[in-house]
């Protein structure tokens, strides 16, 4: 067999790609899109009062400096799609 699709111990699907597989129902990209509005990502997650702290934070800092705001904005567009992933991953070993 050259590569298993599951894993025979707990039948979890094994990827190359563990930060893109996901929660059925959950796709980490459209959490990164939707995040072009701080927050949405995060609400879309499931995580409405994040999402709402997230829009205010970068909003906040959008008006304090552009170039922080940018930076902040990237970040929850990042944690947005990968929050908690690594995480996971290192509870599922």
């Amino acid at each position: 067999m050259a590569q298993a699709s599951f894993c025979k111990s707990c039948g979890a699907p094994v990827t190359r790609f563990p930060l893109l597989l996901r929660e059925p129902g959950f796709s980490p990209v459209l959490a990164l899109v939707l995040s072009i509005i701080p927050g949405v990502g995060q609400i879309y997650r499931g995580k409405p009062l994040r999402g709402i702290l997230w829009f205010f934070g970068v909003s906040f800092a959008y008006g304090a400096a552009p170039a922080l705001g940018v930076l902040i904005h990237l970040i929850c567009a990042a944690n947005a799609a990968f929050s908690g992933t690594l995480h996971e991953d290192m509870a599922a070993r």
